[in-house]
């Protein structure tokens, strides 16, 4: 029997909410392995760094691959359908994961969890677009800002609980809350999941590749999170422990503080919209010049030895464009048409994370040039320097492809 469409929009909402609890575990899970348990794959599990590198980098490259693959049939099965096999195939992964010690077994398990993550991202995105079109930027914000403080808890919170209870329970409880969260998804299902809409399901993502503006978006901001990202998950507390003698506690606050930027400024961009008219290109231009600041006021750091507040106000600069991404999606669906937003969203986010992952490939070669002359594992100011200097012309690359991006703030379907 089909639902009335006050009935059908109820049940939505409960689906969307269930689906935030999964959202904000898919964030915290980035951050989840290897960084809280590093010591413990090392010395309890006797695997050696590259192996343990590999659990983030095949995370990462496969939230990347979801975006792709996932977003082309985001718009035809509709969200309720794209968040039921996120969710799945995520709660699968973070259970499977502290149950098993074999590698191989680990390692699937994250590419699971990755894949899950970045499917559930997309099922949000479809339900947000389906629920409030007409709020889509400040909507997908709200939920962008509770996710993000997914990383906040997966830092020293959850530090804590490992020091508690082990690693293996604490990493296992995560995925037994998204596991409840399924269960009420597929008790609200009934009469929610859309009919398949027909169609090429490559058509729109070639015409996709075809949009100038959108390549020349995704690009520029691609390279900021891939920036950004760098230090939220690579160097950034190691740079401030080797550099400055802080210790892991303060210079983990210093990083948990760039996720509390980050997930508030997901929000407070609709207030910037308001004060310029809705006007894009002014917050997207001062945000890529607020990247390009950032970098070289942290190479600077580096390559002077100023002061530690200096290097975190760098950081502060470098985190205030990367909390733009429901801003980014609002453009991105504004330079497509109004069928593809699914997909939109899915390329941007596939951009990011695609760029993330390299950026993290390119930090670790970087860095392993200085790797003899690093004693007891602490990297001397020339490394990060070059570090810096790197990501200062990622920077300026940003931002000159960013000034291409056109206005879309007088278009029809703003939001």
């Amino acid at each position: 029997m089909e639902l009335s469409p006050e009935t059908l929009r109820k049940k939505k909402t409960v689906i969307l909410l269930l689906g935030m609890v999964l959202f904000f575990f898919t964030s915290m899970s980035k951050m989840l392995v290897p960084g809280p348990i590093y010591n413990q794959l090392l010395f309890e599990l006797h695997f050696d760094p590259p192996q343990i590198a590999a659990f983030g980098a095949f995370f990462m490259y496969a939230y990347a691959s979801s975006q792709l693959l996932m977003g082309i049939y985001s718009d035809r099965y509709g969200g309720v359908r794209i968040l039921l096999i996120g969710g799945s195939l995520f709660t699968v992964g973070m259970l499977a994961f502290p149950l098993c010690s074999d590698p191989w077994l680990m390692y699937g398990a994250r590419i699971l969890a990755g894949f899950g993550a970045g499917t559930v991202f997309l099922g949000i995105a479809k339900l947000v677009n389906d629920l409030f079109p007409s709020k889509f930027g400040l909507m997908l914000g709200i939920a962008l800002l509770i996710g993000y403080f997914g990383p906040v808890t997966g830092t020293v919170p959850l530090v804590w609980l490992i020091s508690r209870i082990g690693w293996r329970p604490a990493l296992f409880l995560p995925g037994a809350v998204c596991l409840f969260s399924m269960a009420g998804i597929l008790l609200m299902m009934r009469g929610t999941i859309k009919k398949t809409v027909p169609g090429q399901t490559l058509r729109p993502l070639f015409v996709m590749l075809k949009n100038r503006p959108m390549l020349l978006l995704c690009f520029s901001s691609a390279l900021i999170f891939g920036t950004y990202y760098v230090l939220l998950t690579q160097v950034g507390q190691k740079c401030i422990e080797d550099f400055y003698g802080l210790n892991k506690f303060l210079a983990s606050l210093c990083i948990t503080m760039l996720s509390v930027v980050v997930a508030l400024n997901n929000v407070l961009v609709n207030v910037l919209l308001k004060l310029t008219g809705g006007r894009r290109k002014i917050i997207y231009n001062a945000g890529a010049l607020l990247l390009l600041a950032g970098c070289a006021t942290g190479w600077a750091a580096f390559r002077w030895h100023l002061p530690v507040w200096v290097l975190i106000a760098a950081f502060l600069l470098l985190a205030l464009p990367a909390g733009f991404f429901s801003f980014y999606s609002i453009i991105a669906k504004e330079l497509n048409p109004p069928e593809f937003t699914g997909l939109a969203v899915a390329v941007l986010n596939f951009s990011a994370f695609a760029f993330i992952a390299v950026f993290g490939n390119v930090s670790g070669a970087i860095l392993n040039r200085w790797i003899k002359s690093a004693k007891d594992g602490v990297f001397p100011g020339e490394a990060y320097s070059a570090l810096f200097f790197f990501l200062v012309i990622s920077a300026v690359i940003s931002a000159v492809t960013g000034f291409m991006v056109p206005e879309t703030g007088n278009r029809k379907n703003s939001a």
